[in-house]
């Protein structure tokens, strides 16, 4: 049998994705995958972060950072870097005129997130000038380190809702990535059902927002560590924002960080089954106000907004 002839153009192209697949293992920075660039003419904003939840955040952030040097020109930053999450990519960050850290993860520090910062700083290669923070206690604690610190809570900005026929139940996220006795109380009872759909392999914010306005009840879950310490995820903010009904596991900063009640929240299997089918009994009615939700998220907590902010902070 004749084997296939290989070009020299083949095995450059599969040297060049073997390099490029352990530069990302390393957390060594891959263009398009966990290092991400939006340029103005004399501003850049370098993110470094990886994982679905991460892209959503970046994505919707470089479209904001977009929008404001279209209404408002170039805000002439320099080189701004910034790295997020707390896993490999937000260890390696280049170095730029500004460097600030998000923080809106502990890694693998979920359990002990009292020890996630002083690590990260010991371990990041370039380190910050500002961290910004999700809540108030990151703040004391970065602080405490003798950092300055700015709020800076997440956000949405490619959410909104479509008017989309909606039905059934979802989740959008990774797998065993959440205790699974979180699960259990918010997941279980909807989750073996044939309309409930489970997903994690978007990668834009358009195809995630489709999505959820496809469904008539999504579900939040927040890590302990997040929870415990006031962060509130990047779900809230963009499932509000496509206006889809949401149960969210009892979060005890999330009203504050919104800015207004939200009462779909769950703290025990029982509830969440009385809010799920409070909103079968009046489906209509509901959406129509996770309408107003979503005007409230939309207009108060826009990337383009966020990006207005750091650009005071910054000057």
């Amino acid at each position: 049998m004749r084997l296939p002839e290989i070009s020299i153009s083949d095995v450059r192209r599969v040297r060049t994705a073997f390099e490029e697949r352990l530069r990302f293992f390393r957390g060594q920075p891959v263009p398009g995958r966990n290092s991400f660039r939006f340029e103005a003419p004399n501003t850049t904003l370098q993110f470094h972060g990886q994982g679905l939840g991460d892209l959503m955040i970046i994505r919707q952030f470089g479209r904001g950072f977009q929008e404001y040097v279209e209404r408002n020109g170039d805000p002439e930053l320099g080189k701004v870097v910034i790295s997020c999450g707390g896993y490999k990519a937000a260890y390696e960050p280049e170095r730029g005129d500004i460097n600030l850290f998000w923080w809106w993860s502990f890694g693998s520090y979920d359990d002990q997130p009292e020890k996630f910062l002083p690590f990260y700083l010991d371990e990041v290669s370039v380190k910050p000038d500002v961290i910004l923070c999700l809540s108030e206690r990151t703040q004391r604690v970065a602080e405490q380190m003798g950092y300055e610190t700015v709020y800076f809570p997440l956000g949405t900005q490619e959410f909104k809702p479509l008017g989309e026929s909606r039905s059934g139940f979802g989740y959008a996220g990774s797998r065993g990535h959440k205790e699974s006795d979180q699960e259990r109380m918010l997941l279980d009872p909807y989750g073996d059902r044939e309309e409930f759909e489970w997903v994690a392999d978007f990668v834009t914010p358009t195809q995630l927002n489709l999505w959820y306005n496809t469904r008539l009840v999504t579900f939040g879950l927040t890590k302990d560590g997040q929870r415990e310490w006031g962060m509130v995820n990047n779900r809230v903010f963009e499932t509000l924002a496509s206006g889809t009904p949401f149960v969210l596991e009892a979060h005890p900063n999330v009203e504050n960080v919104l800015g207004f009640d939200f009462p779909y929240q769950s703290s025990s299997r029982e509830e969440t089954v009385e809010l799920v089918e409070s909103i079968l009994r009046n489906p209509a009615e509901t959406v129509r106000d996770f309408r107003k939700f979503s005007d409230r998220v939309r207009d108060d907590h826009s990337y383009f907004a966020r990006f207005e902010k750091l650009v005071e902070v910054l000057k």
